[in-house]
């Protein structure tokens, strides 16, 4: 059975409360697995320019501060019509002043529900180990930036 090769590219939104808490946000695939906004690049895109767009189809934001500095990768297969899928997904921090956002109506079939979420609740939803070890290594990444 071959394998087929993927890449996505996402956001892996934050948003710092006044208590310096920090909420992440997550989205609820059609499929009912939880994870982080992101989608397969369009032809002339640069990764930054899909990373924002596939924010703004999925969850609705438009203004977030893109930390081009570091991208976390997760990496992960599954079955897909009989054949096998590599799939590489690589993700930016971005960080967002608002928590106000909604999967815009074009998209609501494809990502029904957005939630902002606490560490220990987003490590608790996401519905995949990598996705929980993307998070473990966010967190890491945001503490010692305040150090």
């Amino acid at each position: 059975m071959p394998t087929q090769e993927e890449r996505s590219i996402g956001v892996i939104s934050v948003h710092k409360k006044l208590n310096s808490e920090f909420l992440f946000c997550l989205v609820r695939e059609s499929d009912g697995h939880w994870g982080f906004p992101k989608g397969h690049q369009d032809d002339g895109e640069s990764d930054e320019e899909t990373a924002r767009r596939e924010l703004r189809e999925e969850t609705g934001i438009a203004e977030v501060e893109i930390d081009t500095t570091r991208t976390f990768e997760e990496q992960y297969s599954f079955e897909r019509g009989g054949g096998r899928v590599h799939k590489q997904a690589t993700y930016f921090l971005g960080r967002v002043h608002s928590v106000e956002s909604a999967t815009p109506p074009a998209f609501k079939a494809e990502i029904p529900e957005v939630r902002w979420l606490s560490y220990a609740e987003a490590k608790e939803t996401l519905t995949f180990p990598e996705a929980k070890r993307l998070l473990e290594d966010v967190w890491e990444y945001l503490n010692k930036r305040l150090e």
